[in-house]
């Protein structure tokens, strides 16, 4: 078989691609597609080998499947046990048990269906402080490989004597596929993590070896300028594509069809044969796995490296690991069994296990290189925080459960106090229950993915609840109820299956005003807070290691401008105004914490020192 430069080419294209978004270097906020042109390759090549074995008759699904653990699982078992090293020389216990988790959840090709059933997608930053992120990608093409080659088995009397039929199947199970591809947009997540939602890029680079020989011949005279023009596509889809198109968007298939254009018509220009350029694409499966924990350690302890271009840290190891890892691992993959891998990974995954069932322990603390002072500041026990009596939801298995009983019970020998929103409210939560008085008793209601208005929108257990508490639950205790504080993040507007304008802010606040005013209650609005452009625990560590760091520079005007925005629409004596406020300190040393854990959500400290400004003031 003549060597593929193209293919080398592709790889080392797909995986610069991917390596430039993830390290948010300038212009490639379209470098995901990475991902997709791999996934082409690998529909090309696996419908080649095994269609190839079938015609010669020498297939074996389980010699595929040795021959696919070989190649795959030996480098990912290498960045998996350095990982589970360094994992309690650098996490305390909550980063620790769940890094743990998505290690042993990628080593079973499962991570994707894990990933897709969380509420952040993968391009929300809340996401990505997971090391094992990008083995997403490994899961779906594992997946691909188990179930790829028997649907091509089955179809082998339709290849080897009625071609046109077979190829006829493949090109509707490509649009089935894509059909469902574009049909899951509203459920982002899913569209993209997906086996069934990814099948039809392998497809269509099985289709381009289908109608290779074809193509070749009929498009000769324009293989140059088709190659070139494919190559273009993919760098302007990397350029111009952007994260905050919705994955149902029709623009990825672009660069897919432009991959499979080039392996189709497999013309091969003399400067594919650069050896930096084919290295590249030889290394390209092992630099996929290290360029993504090496960003992520990165990011988390940035602060002690507070140079211009300490990026090209992380950048620098992950190539050095790559290449120990294809000369250790993938060149040498032919000299273990499937069956060492297989006892191998589980090893490894028990081991995965072990820290994920045992995330505390003395031993841990002892060989921990960061002082338990600073825990805090890398950890946050979200759960307890902001679900202390199951009276927050959103679209998670961890907060799926809203008490109406207990979360919206009058107690009619105390005074009421109602606080609605969404993760927002819920921040509130712990330090409300701790601020009021005996005679004082706090109902709530924490709904995440919509808006509190009287005609929600957005995920629909919270769009339920909302209907029920303006239909039902107000009407019938307006009278009981003697405050209520509103606290949103209503930043949360553009979120797909939210989607609303400022003019439906406006007018859904409008109809939540008057009818509080109609009801005679006393209500306030705590306004929008800051919205940093990293975690602002990451920000006070920065300030820690570097005392004249300006914070400011961290901060997004897109808080201030919804901060302004809301105080032209709600009325002053209703409205609290906290942006930037003066009396909310934004670190303690001495408590080991920071006032926000993240870009935008306040800590238990922050928190407290917002309830107490509100008791300070009489809101409360």
């Amino acid at each position: 078989m003549t060597f593929r430069y193209d293919i080398g080419l592709l790889r080392a294209i797909a995986v610069c691609f991917v390596l430039l978004y993830h390290y948010n270097f300038p212009f490639f906020e379209g470098g995901y597609i990475g991902v997709d042109i791999f996934f082409v390759i690998s529909g090309f090549l696996m419908t080649k080998i095994i269609l190839t074995e079938i015609k010669g008759d020498r297939f074996s699904y389980f010699s595929f499947i040795e021959r696919r653990m070989r190649r795959i699982v030996p480098a990912l078992l290498g960045v998996s046990v350095i990982m589970l090293l360094l994992l309690p020389l650098l996490y305390f216990d909550v980063d620790l048990k769940l890094n743990a988790k998505y290690i042993a959840l990628s080593l079973a090709f499962m991570s994707n269906i894990y990933y897709g059933s969380l509420s952040g997608d993968y391009f929300s930053p809340d996401v990505q402080d997971n090391l094992f992120l990008h083995s997403w990608s490994l899961a779906v093409e594992w997946q691909f490989y188990m179930i790829y080659p028997l649907a091509l088995w089955t179809l082998k009397d339709r290849y080897l004597h009625h071609l046109k039929q077979f190829r006829f199947i493949l090109i509707v199970l490509t649009v089935l596929s894509l059909s469902l591809w574009l049909g899951m947009g509203s459920r982002n997540s899913w569209a993209f993590y997906l086996m069934p939602t990814r099948i039809w890029e392998f497809l269509i680079g099985g289709l381009a070896f289908l109608y290779s020989q074809e193509l070749k011949v009929r498009l000769k005279p324009f293989l140059t300028a088709l190659t070139i023009m494919s190559l273009v596509l993919m760098l302007v889809s990397a350029l111009f594509i952007r994260a905050n198109h919705t994955w149902s968007s029709t623009l990825v298939v672009i660069p897919v069809l432009a991959t499979a254009v080039l392996l189709a018509i497999d013309h091969q220009l003399v400067w594919f044969q650069n050896s930096g350029i084919q290295f590249l694409g030889k290394i390209s499966y092992s630099l996929y796995l290290w360029h993504w924990p090496f960003y992520v350690l990165y990011r988390k302890f940035d602060f002690i490296m507070q140079w211009r271009y300490s990026i090209l840290i992380p950048f620098f190891l992950s190539f050095i690991f790559a290449i120990l890892s294809f000369y250790l691992f993938e060149r040498n993959k032919n000299i273990i069994g499937a069956k060492i891998l297989t006892i191998s990974g589980c090893v490894v995954a028990l081991l995965a296990t072990m820290l994920f069932v045992i995330p505390k322990h003395t031993f841990w603390d002892k060989i921990r290189l960061i002082n338990n002072q600073y825990v805090n500041y890398f950890q946050q026990d979200e759960h307890r925080h902001l679900n202390p009596c199951n009276c927050y939801i959103t679209r998670s298995p961890n907060y799926n459960t809203y008490d109406k009983e207990e979360c919206l019970k009058i107690d009619v020998g105390k005074e009421n106090i109602l606080l609605i929103g969404d993760s927002h409210a819920a921040q509130l939560s712990t330090a409300f229950r701790n601020a009021l008085k005996e005679d004082q008793h706090l109902l709530e209601m924490s709904l995440s993915l919509t808006f509190p208005f009287l005609e929600s929108k957005g995920y629909d257990k919270s769009v339920q609840l909302w209907k029920y508490f303006y239909t039902e639950f107000l009407p019938k205790n307006e009278n009981k109820i003697n405050k209520v504080f509103i606290s949103v993040h209503w930043l949360m507007n553009t979120y797909e299956e939210m989607n609303y304008t400022p003019k439906e802010i406006k007018q859904g606040l409008s109809q939540m005003t008057a009818l509080f005013d109609s009801y005679g209650l006393q209500y306030y609005f705590i306004g929008q807070t800051e919205l940093y452009r990293v975690p602002y625990r990451q920000v006070a560590l920065k300030k820690m290691f570097n005392p004249v760091l300006d914070e400011q520079q961290f901060i997004l005007d897109e808080g201030k401008q919804v901060n302004e925005f809301l105080k032209r629409i709600i009325p002053e004596q209703h409205y609290i105004d906290i942006y930037k406020h003066g009396e909310i300190e934004h670190n303690s040393q001495e408590m080991g914490m920071s006032y926000m854990f993240d870009k935008h959500h306040l800590s238990a400290f922050g928190a407290s020192q917002v309830v107490d400004y509100l008791r300070r003031k009489e809101y409360l």
